[in-house]
């Protein structure tokens, strides 16, 4: 077991109450881990920032690495990130409905070296990914948190109209075949060699994604998915409100008058050639 306060050269802050709230850039803080996971940490980290457009962050704020408590945790062998903090731009987990390309780029590249990757929209993990090595890095249809981040990645990367359910079904998989497709990815994405070559490609288009001028279309979507994730009581009143402004007449003829500033096909020609 080592101590460490920064991770291939990114300093290491905690943001949790009672020393300072979530969302803040914190304080820097002293974390213990096992060895070999943090050369694995190193390694991770430098590939996802490699590949980042806005490079390597000056602080990652960490919700913990080895904890008293069960699993990965109490090894050692686990990493809770909460948000990431670059000169001009910060990426907070729980904003994930405003950064959906960003975030999923960097959980695109997480997943090549972490089996485990618990996301936005696994249950109680909105506000940090979890990931440790407790499992091989590999698709399995079977596995939620997978299946959650390829339902993720083909609705908010690739347009897919699917369901994110965290099941793989006919609809994903159908999806996902077209995905694999259209990249020249080689199927099935349950071999390993498939899946990791999928990760890479997602990657690299979701961050040139992530440098696209966001459009007034991007915006009311990031809206209609924050309608869609409330609660069912208070759903039925604000989807009304939505629908009316979006279906009004003069709102329609706007929004039928703007472009999506988002060429995903010439992103992905210009990845896959």
């Amino acid at each position: 077991m080592k101590t460490i306060n920064a991770i291939n050269g990114i300093a290491l802050h905690y943001a949790r109450l009672p020393q300072h709230p979530y969302g803040t850039i914190g304080r820097p803080q002293d974390f213990k881990v096992e060895e070999g996971f943090f050369e694995i940490l190193n390694t991770a980290f430098d590939e996802v920032f490699t590949n980042c457009p806005l490079g390597k962050p000056n602080v990652i704020t960490c919700a913990g690495i080895l904890v008293n408590k069960p699993g990965h945790h109490g090894l050692g062998k686990a990493f809770d990130l909460d948000a990431v903090f670059w000169d001009n731009h910060t990426l907070i987990t729980n904003n994930f409905i405003h950064h959906k390309e960003l975030y999923l780029g960097i959980e695109s590249y997480l997943r090549k070296h972490f089996g485990i990757v618990l996301n936005y929209l696994y249950p109680n993990h909105a506000d940090h990914w979890h990931f440790d090595t407790s499992v091989n890095v590999d698709y399995n249809e079977s596995s939620k948190s997978e299946t959650l981040y390829l339902q993720m990645v083909l609705k908010y990367i690739y347009g897919k109209s699917i369901i994110v359910d965290g099941i793989s079904g006919p609809q994903t998989r159908a999806a996902t075949r077209e995905v694999f497709d259209r990249l020249g990815v080689s199927s099935p994405i349950t071999t390993k060699v498939n899946y990791l070559k999928f990760l890479d490609l997602t990657g690299k288009i979701a961050f040139k994604l992530s440098e696209e001028k966001v459009s007034p279309l991007q915006l009311l979507e990031n809206l209609e998915t924050v309608v869609e994730n409330l609660p069912t009581d208070n759903k039925h009143g604000v989807s009304q409100a939505l629908n009316s402004f979006v279906m009004h007449q003069e709102t329609t003829t706007w929004l039928n008058g703007l472009d999506d500033d988002h060429d995903l096909e010439s992103i992905i020609d210009s990845v896959i050639s």
